[in-house]
């Protein structure tokens, strides 16, 4: 039999971007260098998750013998992800900080449903967006429809650049101002399966679909460029003294950013071994899936309680990401250890 082809690039990348989320969470200081790292080096890494589940959502689709019965397996696990991370694990967590709004009760469960299963609390909305996204992919497969993937890329993109960048501007206009309402209401910000989930992972399909590739060097100008443009895009309301940057704030070329990662990841191959390349892989989802609980419910707590540190100073962002690192990488290589069957379940990458 066969196997299937190890894009270690990838691996190796996905791991790389699990640590970029970490710092990214860990610069908790509003001080501007801090904040511009966190601005230019961090917000490619959600996206160049989703482009990679969707780019391997449709191998997976591509080499099955049964469509739906990939789709439903390919779901089933992300549910019980989301049922053991988001449910079991973290909405007590949440249920403790709604707990303390004084709220109504009719009002309290309202907004704790809300929370948990309509945005997903903390980091795991990424599951509740990949859920309902790769559910769209799977329609749009179907009906052998890829201009409705380019169309809900399109759309997805321009609603996230409307509600994220300029809400100053458009939020006076009536129709605008009712769009940012309801986005609020429902999911707070932008990261939601629309805006997030099915353009990212629907880029992803299509790259694997369309086999689109790109040299290495082309791949490496693409980052680069995006990069600097991030840079600039940072520093617009220095450079430019206006009335705009008050309410509004540029943030579009993360996207080209975490495209042109993602293109340079998959020509990327380094020799290492196949056992190697999947540990990465299971270690990058590991890192993301817990690096939350371990950065907000023990860390932070524990510097406030017993010691005189600056908790959310610029000099705590390395120390925490360290920490954070080595504690994920313990409780990974106890797990492995343990080789349980359901423990195993938590780490699938």
């Amino acid at each position: 039999m066969k196997q299937k082809k190890i894009y270690n690039g990838i691996d190796i990348v996905k791991l790389i971007s699990a640590i970029c989320i970490v710092l990214l969470h860990t610069i908790e200081t509003t001080a501007w260098y801090p904040c511009e790292v966190k601005f230019v080096f961090t917000r490619f890494a959600v996206p160049f998750f989703f482009i990679t589940s969707g780019f391997f959502f449709y191998k997976g689709l591509k080499k099955s013998d049964d469509k739906k019965k990939y789709f439903l397996h390919y779901e089933k696990h992300l549910i019980f992800l989301f049922i053991v991370w988001a449910v079991i694990i973290y909405a007590p967590v949440t249920l403790v900080t709604y707990a303390k709004q004084n709220l109504e009760i009719w009002e309290f469960l309202l907004v704790y449903f809300r929370r948990v299963f309509v945005i997903g609390p903390g980091p795991y909305w990424y599951l509740v967006a990949m859920i309902l996204s790769a559910g769209f992919l799977y329609y749009c497969e179907k009906r052998s429809s890829d201009n409705l993937i380019i169309i809900g890329i399109i759309v997805g993109l321009a609603l996230m650049i409307m509600y994220s960048c300029f809400q100053g501007v458009l939020g006076t206009i009536t129709i605008f101002s009712w769009f940012f309402k309801a986005v609020y209401t429902v999911y707070s910000f932008e990261f939601n399966f629309i805006m997030y989930g099915i353009p990212f992972m629907g880029m992803g399909y299509l790259i694997s679909k369309k086999e689109i590739k790109i040299k290495q060097s082309n791949a490496l100008l693409g980052i680069v460029f995006f990069t600097i443009l991030r840079i600039i895009e940072y520093n617009l309301p220095i450079i430019f003294s206006s009335e705009f940057f008050k309410n509004n704030t540029l943030s579009i070329a993360f996207i080209g950013q975490a495209i042109f990662i993602f293109l340079f990841a998959k020509e990327w191959s380094i020799n290492i071994s196949r056992k190697t390349s999947e540990l990465l892989r299971k270690f990058s989802t590991w890192v993301y899936l817990t690096h939350a609980i371990i950065l907000y419910n023990i860390i932070n707590p524990i510097l406030e309680r017993f010691t005189n540190l600056d908790t959310y100073g610029w000099e705590m962002i390395f120390p925490k990401v360290l920490v954070i690192i080595i504690i994920c990488l313990i409780l990974f290589m106890i797990i492995k250890k343990l080789d349980n069957k359901y423990l195993n379940k938590l780490i699938d990458g």
